[in-house]
């Protein structure tokens, strides 16, 4: 009997679905740029409406070495670019929101370090925010759940409301998308037509091993000998 539980617990956990994990829409923290005045193309973000933003960093010779004290180690962005239409306005390319899927949205936006109060707006699908912090504000990590009732094709803005060359910082941003609870996959939110090889085989094994169990568990005496 108790080899008959142990093949009924295993079977048990060959059913369970597997754990997937998150996956990766967009990952940026600007550390492989080279910091720069008035740029308007910044990783995976490109300024709108002809403002430009700072690339702000600790590098040997560059000014903006003393903002070091960033939200992680390495560069940012001055959400206010420098001269011109300083005050940045920065937007990814299209990204595609499925209805199902969890998406959550992170990053580091802290005040500008120089004293000067900040405003910025925040937009991605149906989440908006406006952020207003002090110049010493260092506590800036944001993270919010994002979900859409149906395909949705946003992008994701930061918006600085702060006339200027001194803005927010703005830092490792991150978009995660968890597995669609009925398919398993990410990027879409139709089930699936038939399981997945692995999950099947192992199904199949752990149940044929139940009725092999439970077979001999039924034989008699009799034929036993």
């Amino acid at each position: 009997m108790r080899r008959f539980s142990l093949v009924l617990v295993g079977a048990a956990m060959c059913l369970l679905p597997a754990v997937s994990t998150p996956s990766t829409i967009l990952s940026e923290n600007f550390d492989e740029l080279t910091p720069a005045i008035a740029v308007t193309s910044a990783g995976v973000f490109t300024a709108l409406n002809g403002t430009n933003v700072d690339i702000v960093g600790n590098l040997n010779g560059n000014y903006f070495s003393n903002l070091a004290v960033l939200p992680e180690s390495g560069n940012a962005l001055d959400l206010d670019g420098t001269l011109g239409n300083s005050q940045g306005v920065i937007s990814t390319g299209a990204i595609t929101l499925n209805p199902g899927v969890a998406y959550t949205l992170s990053f580091d936006l802290i005040g500008s370090q120089r004293g000067t109060t900040t405003s910025t707006t925040v937009s991605f699908g149906s989440y908006s925010q406006t952020f207003i912090l002090q110049g010493d504000d260092a506590n800036g990590m944001v993270t919010v759940p994002v979900t859409v009732s149906s395909t949705t094709v946003t992008h994701l803005v930061f918006a600085s409301n702060t006339p200027g060359d001194i803005g927010a910082l703005l830092d490792n941003v991150l978009i995660l998308a968890a597995a669609d609870p009925i398919s398993g996959d990410p990027a879409s939110a139709d089930p699936p037509p038939v399981p997945e090889p692995r999950a099947f085989t192992l199904s199949a094994i752990g149940l044929g091993a139940l009725l092999l169990m439970r077979r001999r568990l039924n034989v008699s005496p009799a034929k036993q000998l």
